[in-house]
């Protein structure tokens, strides 16, 4: 039975509930099948059972299942992206988007004041966005296919890693406490202070972390 804490390896589908309508997937049958593309792999990933890795309620949901459930979860908007807020609904001059070399149409995602939104409506000069996620008041469904538990050190440090930077590292070994990464990605410092944050409170507080670049 899985636990808090644990690492566990799944795929899921998630679907607007009203129109079945697939808006994230990490299953790479179903993308291929629904001929869903983009810039990023479809590969499984990793959820350590109550840390904040994917949706609160993926993660409530996987603990005390087993390797091998599948099943289905439905989100509401609580415990989802939010509800919708009116509040969040602003209007803008065109001539803003103009100055800054942007063209608005209905449905981009622009960013405004340092924060993403959603333009709704584009008439008579003016520009009405929306600050709310696009994912707002909708309530969620998600299929969800456990597939293993790391149990090993070097794979929980290599996953880690791996869900910060989007790639395996080239190698990692664990020696005297010291956790060696090789890659040849480029890691922020902010980047490897959270990777080393995790693998100390997830793993073992004792350890350190060097990562160089192969």
């Amino acid at each position: 039975m899985i636990n808090k804490n644990d690492f566990v390896m799944i795929n899921f589908v998630g679907r607007i509930a009203s129109s079945g309508q697939i808006f994230d997937l990490t299953d790479k049958a179903v993308a291929e099948k629904e001929n869903i593309k983009g810039d990023y792999k479809f590969s499984p990933i990793l959820v350590i059972v109550g840390s904040n890795y994917v949706l609160k309620a993926i993660s409530d949901s996987i603990e005390g299942k087993n390797v091998g459930d599948k099943y289905r979860i439905n989100v509401s908007p609580k415990d989802g992206f939010g509800e919708f807020r009116k509040d969040l609904i602003k209007t803008y001059g065109l001539s803003i988007f103009r100055n800054n070399n942007i063209n608005p149409t209905v449905g981009d995602m622009v960013m405004l004041d340092n924060t993403m939104a959603t333009v709704l409506a584009v008439n008579s000069g003016r520009v009405l966005v929306s600050y709310n996620h696009p994912l707002a008041g909708k309530e969620l469904t998600y299929d969800i296919d456990i597939l293993s538990i790391i149990e090993n050190n070097n794979e929980k440090c290599s996953a880690i890693f791996e869900h910060y930077i989007g790639n395996k590292p080239e190698t990692i070994d664990i020696t005297d406490e010291k956790v060696l990464i090789k890659t040849k990605e480029e890691v922020k410092p902010y980047v490897k202070d959270s990777i080393l944050s995790d693998i100390q409170k997830y793993i073992n507080k004792e350890f350190k972390l060097d990562i160089s670049n192969q």
